[in-house]
């Protein structure tokens, strides 16, 4: 019996054929989609069998793409409508929620709620937003925070902070440069409202994935309104920033700044926060926050309390 002897050329085609059988889904730059079996592509277009046209030529300026079938048309299609509609948001400042304010920041938008209702009534309200953003130069922390509290009918608490923080890094160091402003509005202070700004030089102590800990020496001042006694306090700045990771669903965040005048008097001020954050779906981007904070102030009128201490339960939304 005689044996079949396959040249090279006859079993190269052969092992192309099955590969020409199999129909595909071509896109036209005109937005009109059809199924055909490609047969053959060069430089100038494809020849396609197409079930009802027969054998076609097209030049390849009407092709717009070429896929496996209409599924992957459609897995495609909608992979590049979702980054065109996310660089549209990045680029357009005008859009807040989710996209362009701070685009390409960490933001993190926080609500607490708390009352009650009976033998006394009391609500308290905390909002807050935190934004920071970090590459090899340039690293940035804003934020704002409104706390509000009414009881029995009248407010006991309306406070209004922001912050903006700006860090010079130099690459290859653990040390760089800062500054920091902040503006404060409380009407059950001695003063109306305080602007406090700092410039100075930090050193970071540990960054390895688990510990984030820095330091900070400045020096700067703030400037009261609204109060009996209105004038600049020159003040000195030393403060650690201390993060912690738990694990990929819990951390802890410690911060104390201590702020003593650099005037006769030995007066001082001392900010200290502690929070944990657990994560409740990582997916939505939503925590929770548990917190203490707490301000003194060692120049303070009579009858005004030294210390300003807080606790919350916050639920945090990150876009």
């Amino acid at each position: 019996m005689d044996r079949l002897r396959l040249t090279p050329a006859a079993l190269l085609a052969a092992l192309t054929l099955p590969m020409a059988a199999v129909a595909e889904t071509i896109k036209l730059t005109n937005g009109d989609v059809i199924n055909a079996t490609i047969l053959a592509q060069d430089d100038e277009g494809y020849t396609i069998q197409h079930p009802d046209l027969g054998e076609v030529t097209m030049s390849k300026d009407r092709v717009a793409a070429v896929y496996e079938d209409a599924d992957a048309m459609a897995a495609a299609e909608a992979a590049s409508a979702a980054q065109a509609a996310a660089a549209e948001r990045e680029a357009d400042p005008g859009i807040f929620w989710g996209s362009g304010f701070l685009a390409g920041w960490n933001r993190r938008v926080e609500l607490g709620l708390s009352g009650a209702q009976g033998n006394s009534t009391n609500s308290n309200i905390r909002a807050a937003f935190h934004g920071d953003y970090e590459d090899e130069q340039d690293r940035w922390a804003f934020d704002l925070v409104y706390r509000r509290t009414d009881s029995e009918g009248a407010k006991t608490e309306d406070r209004f902070t922001a912050e903006l923080t700006k860090d010079w890094l130099i690459p290859d160091k653990d040390y760089f440069y800062f500054a920091n402003g902040k503006f404060e509005s409380d009407r059950f202070e001695a003063w109306d409202q305080r602007l406090s700004g700092f410039l100075g030089a930090g050193y970071q102590f540990y960054d390895d994935g688990t510990w984030d800990v820095l330091g900070r020496v400045g020096i700067g001042g703030n400037q009261t309104f609204g109060s009996a006694n209105d004038e600049f306090t020159t003040e000195a700045l030393l403060g650690i920033e201390a993060d912690y990771k738990i694990s990929d669903d819990q951390s802890v965040a410690f911060a104390n700044t201590f702020l003593p005048s650099l005037e006769e008097g030995g007066e001082f001020r001392n900010i200290t926060s502690l929070d944990w954050i657990i994560s409740i779906d990582q997916d939505r981007g939503l925590s929770l926050k548990l917190g203490i904070a707490n301000e003194h102030d060692s120049n303070v009128p009579a009858g005004v309390k030294k210390n300003d201490f807080t606790y919350y339960a916050s639920l945090l939304w990150e876009f």
